[in-house]
This record gives C-alpha cells, sequence and structure tokens, in this order.
C-alpha cells in the first residue's frame, strides 16, 4: 500500500458517471477540517435563531446512513461514557464528486476528534498524525490513515475509536470548497502565525495576519517551510481554528441572524455527515453550550514519541503508548480537560 492514493475518488461513483483518469494528488490536500466546529460552537450565542440555523444546516448539508459511516448503527447518544467525541476528516476534492459506498484504496491525512464535555464548559479538539502508527483491526500495524483504504469509513472510525479508547459519536467530512467559502464569508479571518514564512506569492508575518480563504488553505496546509514539519503545520491549524471561532462568535457575526443562516448555507453543501448531526442536536448542544468562548477551546496532539521507519520502510510517527493510556482514559471519564492542562508539552 502506497502514499498515492487520491482522496478525489472517496465518493465517485463509478455507475453514474463515466471513467476519467486519476488526477495527481495535490500538495494542498492537508486541509483543516474546521467547519464542523465552527457549525457548532458558531451558533452557540445565537439563542432564538439556533433552531433556524440547525434547519438550515439540515437542508444544505449531505447526511450519510449509519451503516455507510460505522458499519452498523450509530453509537448510543445515552452511552454512560461522558461527553460527546466527533470525528473530523478532510478531503481537498469535490464532495459531490465521490462516494462513500466504496472509499477503499484511499486514505484520510486530516484526522481530528472534537471532545464535548457533558457539563458544556469548555471543548478539546486532538490532532491525530496521520502517520501515527496504530493497530488495524484485521491489518496488524500501519499507518492511522490507512484503515480508509483498507475497509472504508467504518474501519477508519473504529480505528480511531480503538484510538481513543471509546465510542465516535458523529462523524463529518468536509472538501476545501467549504473551507474557503466559509473563511470568505465572514470577509476574512484574523489568525496569529507563530513564526514569519512565505508561500504561493503569500507572506505571512509573526503576529496577526487578516487572511482571506486562499491565503487560509495556505497558512492551514504549510509544513516545509518549518523544521518540525508536520507538527508546526498543527499548530497554525489551531491557530486558525481560534482566530475563525473568535469571528463567528464575535458580537458583529452573532448580531446578524442572516449573516449567520447565509454562512451555513455557503458551507454546508461541502459536507459530508452523520444522520444525529441535525438540527435538532445542534440545538441542544448550543443550548449546553451556549457559555463558550474562544479561550474555552483546548488543543493538543495526540501523544507521540517520535519518528522511526516501520519494517515495510515506511515513515511512521511512534505513539507514546504510556501518555495515550491517560488520554484514553480521559476521554473515557470525560475529564479530558485535565488532561490537557497537565499534559507535556511536547503533545500540546
Amino acid at each position: 500500500m502506497t502514499d498515492n492514493s487520491s482522496f478525489d475518488d472517496l465518493f465517485d461513483s463509478q455507475e453514474d458517471r463515466p471513467q476519467r483518469p486519476r488526477r495527481k494528488k495535490k500538495v494542498w490536500r492537508k486541509v483543516l477540517v474546521i467547519v464542523l466546529i465552527v457549525v457548532i460552537l458558531g451558533v452557540l450565542g445565537i439563542g432564538l435563531y439556533v433552531w433556524s440555523v440547525g434547519r438550515s444546516f439540515d437542508k444544505n448539508s449531505n447526511q450519510l446512513t449509519d451503516e455507510q459511516i460505522f458499519g452498523t448503527q450509530r453509537p448510543d447518544d445515552q452511552k454512560n461514557d461522558g461527553g460527546t467525541n466527533i470525528l473530523l476528516l478532510g478531503s481537498d476534492e469535490p464532495m459531490e464528486e465521490v462516494d462513500v459506498n466504496d472509499s477503499r484504496g484511499l486514505r484520510s491525512d486530516t484526522i481530528m476528534v472534537m471532545h464535548l464535555p457533558k457539563d458544556g464548559s469548555n471543548v478539546q479538539i486532538m490532532s491525530i498524525p496521520r502517520d501515527s502508527y496504530v493497530d488495524i483491526e484485521g491489518h496488524g500495524k500501519d499507518k492511522i490513515n490507512a484503515a480508509l483504504s483498507y475497509g472504508g469509513l467504518p474501519l477508519a472510525v473504529s480505528t480511531v475509536s480503538n484510538f481513543i479508547g471509546t465510542d465516535i459519536d458523529h462523524v463529518a467530512i468536509i472538501d476545501f470548497e467549504g473551507f474557503k467559502a466559509l473563511t470568505d464569508s465572514l470577509g476574512g479571518v484574523t489568525v496569529n502565525s507563530e513564526q514569519s514564512f512565505e508561500k504561493n506569492g503569500y507572506t505571512f508575518t509573526k503576529g496577526e495576519n487578516v487572511l482571506d480563504g486562499d491565503e487560509a488553505l495556505t497558512f492551514v496546509r504549510e509544513r516545509k517551510s518549518f523544521k518540525d514539519g508536520d507538527f508546526q503545520r498543527a499548530r497554525n491549524q489551531q491557530a486558525f481554528v481560534k482566530g475563525l471561532t473568535s469571528e463567528i462568535i464575535s458580537a458583529d457575526t452573532l448580531s446578524n441572524p442572516k449573516k449567520i443562516k447565509d454562512m451555513v448555507s455557503d458551507f454546508a453543501p461541502y459536507m459530508y455527515v452523520d444522520s444525529g448531526l441535525d438540527a435538532q442536536y445542534i440545538s441542544a448542544t448550543a443550548f449546553n453550550m451556549r457559555d463558550v468562548r474562544p479561550g474555552d477551546l483546548e488543543f493538543f496532539t495526540s501523544p507521540t514519541a517520535g519518528v522511526g521507519t516501520s519494517g515495510s520502510g515506511q515513515s511512521i510517527v511512534n505513539v507514546d503508548e504510556d501518555e495515550l493510556k491517560k488520554v484514553q482514559k480521559a476521554f473515557k471519564d470525560d475529564t479530558l480537560d485535565e488532561y490537557v492542562q497537565n499534559a507535556p508539552e511536547s503533545h500540546l
């Protein structure tokens, strides 16, 4: 199995349209999966408008069946474990051209898990490096992004579920057009960059930068400009999440219900979600988390133990198994906020 499979065929129906040549993998395929976070967090302070926003999302987004995502029925929302876990996957190709019923042979390159505590006090978002070397049921050890290639969305979901030690409750996938549409619908997003760098004709300075959709894509996908590559890219993605969330839940945005509805209508068509992510769920979540603000978002990377090489010669990211056990317990016990506050600096 190689890393040359393109995510563009993930939902491509071979029966409904003629065969087309495989397109070259784009350098920007590691796009940040951010829009679902915004869907939920962006409506927290809307109050009377939240149901209307949720219905707009229902109308414009694309719902997948439980069998397509989980293989069987969706996990019970009333399970004993605390909090809710949402798996976010990303694609740089148009979702309308792909088919989730036949996603084998492909790899998921952006993997994030968002944890919503039961008490609605804050939010934790964990990035999982795509090269993390993990157990994949029926296939032994391999990179975590190979699960989608081996068994489609159900195996990808179950692999991440095993990795965090508890259920994945919801799943969402979005392409880069939705990412750009959201950024531009807000008139740009201000992000705080840790480093100065140049890419694709754009210059990013250390400190605040106001980015449009195209600039934002460059900012969140770039890794070769940094000594620690993917890890700095993850920090840039997190910086963009913070800036985007701040913009969405600002007074100017929340006081304009039409702007919010138009924003959701613009990017929802680029999203594929499980059947449980609907207006009722969004409304209930928004009410429970109505006091959450940008400072309540906590970011971290799954525990790593350096890079290495697999027996087959692949470059991999080793998992810090002892630290992962602590993360799994925190997910299961709904104490992830406490873990993040005390986690080793190398994992933040």
